[in-house]
């Protein structure tokens, strides 16, 4: 019997995760080579505890930039006729969480640019 779930996992894998399909897939490049490398229980866990946080700030989109979201969504549809309502909701999802992350409760401009600079980082590294 199928049941809607929220079940959120943050998996770390040196290649693709056997255990779950993933919704976004996130290439580890670290800026420093050293320790990094390898991912500690406490820091996995400390980035867990760090995105469920954000997750439960709220945050807010103004008037004014609602307009300016609408016409980036709707451009980046039309640049890949692959993007989803799931692709969009997500990076709106991503905003509001770099958003939160700065201690801000109304998603920025400048937040904005920089999840979709992210994103096209992100792209970049999966080829």
């Amino acid at each position: 019997m199928e049941m809607a779930t929220d079940a959120q996992m943050l998996i770390f894998s040196e290649g693709k995760s056997n255990i779950m399909p993933a919704d976004l897939v996130v290439p580890f490049q670290p800026s420093q080579v050293n320790s990094l490398q390898v991912i500690t229980p406490e820091t996995a866990e400390a980035w867990r505890c760090y995105l469920a946080t954000c997750k439960s700030l709220s945050n807010s989109i103004g008037e004014e930039l609602q307009q300016v979201l609408e016409n980036d969504l709707v451009e980046l549809r039309q640049t890949d006729r692959s993007l989803g309502s799931q692709d969009l909701s997500r990076l709106l999802t991503m905003a509001r969480m770099m958003s939160v992350s700065y201690g801000e409760t109304t998603l920025s401009l400048e937040d904005w640019q920089m999840v979709l600079e992210l994103e096209r980082l992100r792209k970049e590294r999966l080829k």
